[in-house]
C-alpha cells in the first residue's frame, strides 16, 4: 500500500484492509440482519440481469447508489455477496466514522473526507491502484454524497464520472434503493438497476459520464418510486425474502387460523388497478 495515499498532510484518507474470509462471514451476518429487519427484498426485473453480469465481468465495476438510509451499504454488501461474491468490493466512508468502526476496513471500506478535495483525489488514486492490482474489483459509491430523501431532486458529485472516464473497460451501473411499508408489519426493500453508458467516442469525457450518470439515476429512481407506489408485487421479483406472505401478529394470526380464516393481507386491497387487470384477464 502506498504511504503517500494515506499521508494525513495531503489527505484525510484511510486505506482498506480487505479480507475475503472476513467479508464472507460478515456478509452472512448482514443477510441475517436484513431477513430479521425486513419482510422482503424485491427487485424490478427490468435490467435485473445486469446483476448477474457483474460476476462474469473481467474488468472493473462501478456501482452508483441512491442514498436515503443507514441500510444502504449493508444492502449493497448483501447484493455483492449474493450476485458477485468472487469479486473484491470496495467503498468509501467518512474517515471520522471509519476510525470508530475500523473493523469495516476488512470488508473493503476505505476512509475519506468527502469535503476535502485532496481526499477525493486520494480516493481516485487508491481505486485506480486497486483496479490495477485486481481488475475484478467493484467500487460502490453514493455520488449524492449525503443522505437524501427519495423525493428530493438528485444532484451528484463528479467523483464517479471522473472514475469512469479514467478507467478503460469499466462497467457502470446505478442502483436505486427505496424502503417502504406494504402489507407486513416490517418494511420492505425495493431495488432497480440500470446500466450507464456514454456515446461512442466520449468514454474518456468526465462531463459525458457525469451527464449520463445523472440522467440514469434520475430515471431509475423515478421508475422505482412509481412501482413502489403502485403496491403491485407483480412488478418485482424477490431477491431474498424474510418471510412468505404478509402477516399481522403471531397471536392474532393464530386466532384467525382457529376460526378458519386466512392470515394473509391481500395485496389487491393495496393495488386495485393491478388487481382489476388480473381479474379481467382471468
Amino acid at each position: 500500500m502506498s504511504d503517500a495515499i494515506s499521508d494525513p498532510k495531503t489527505a484525510d484518507f484511510i486505506p482498506a484492509a480487505y479480507s475475503a474470509r472476513f467479508t464472507y462471514y460478515f456478509a452472512r451476518y448482514v443477510r441475517r440482519m436484513i431477513r430479521k429487519s425486513f419482510h422482503a427484498v424485491r427487485i424490478m426485473p427490468v435490467q435485473a440481469d445486469a446483476l448477474n453480469s457483474l460476476a462474469d465481468h473481467d474488468g472493473p465495476v462501478l456501482v452508483l447508489l441512491s442514498h436515503s438510509s443507514w441500510w444502504d451499504p449493508l444492502i449493497s454488501l448483501a447484493l455483492h455477496d449474493y450476485f458477485s461474491p468472487r469479486r473484491e468490493p470496495m467503498a468509501p466512508m467518512d474517515a471520522s466514522q471509519l476510525r470508530k468502526f475500523g473493523v469495516l476496513k476488512r470488508i473493503g471500506i476505505f476512509g475519506i473526507d468527502p469535503d476535502q478535495p485532496a481526499s477525493l483525489e486520494a480516493m481516485g488514486a487508491y481505486a485506480a491502484q486497486r483496479f490495477q492490482a485486481n481488475p475484478r474489483c467493484s467500487l460502490w459509491i453514493t455520488p449524492q454524497g449525503r443522505f437524501t430523501d427519495v423525493r428530493s431532486p438528485i444532484t451528484i458529485r463528479p467523483g464517479g464520472a471522473a472514475m469512469a472516464a479514467r478507467t478503460p473497460g469499466m462497467r457502470v451501473l446505478c442502483l436505486a434503493i427505496e424502503y417502504g411499508f406494504w402489507t407486513d408489519q416490517r418494511p420492505e426493500v425495493f431495488l432497480r438497476w440500470n446500466p450507464v453508458a456514454v456515446p461512442i467516442g466520449r468514454e474518456r469525457s468526465t462531463a459525458a459520464w457525469h451527464r449520463a450518470i445523472l440522467e440514469a439515476m434520475v430515471d431509475n429512481n423515478a421508475r422505482l418510486s412509481e412501482a413502489v407506489m403502485s403496491r403491485d408485487p407483480a412488478k418485482f421479483v424477490p431477491v431474498f425474502d424474510s418471510a412468505g406472505a404478509a402477516a399481522t401478529n403471531w397471536w392474532y394470526d393464530l386466532w384467525l387460523k382457529v376460526r378458519g380464516r386466512s392470515v394473509h393481507v391481500e395485496d389487491r386491497h393495496f393495488a386495485p388497478d393491478a388487481a382489476r387487470s388480473r381479474n379481467s384477464a382471468g
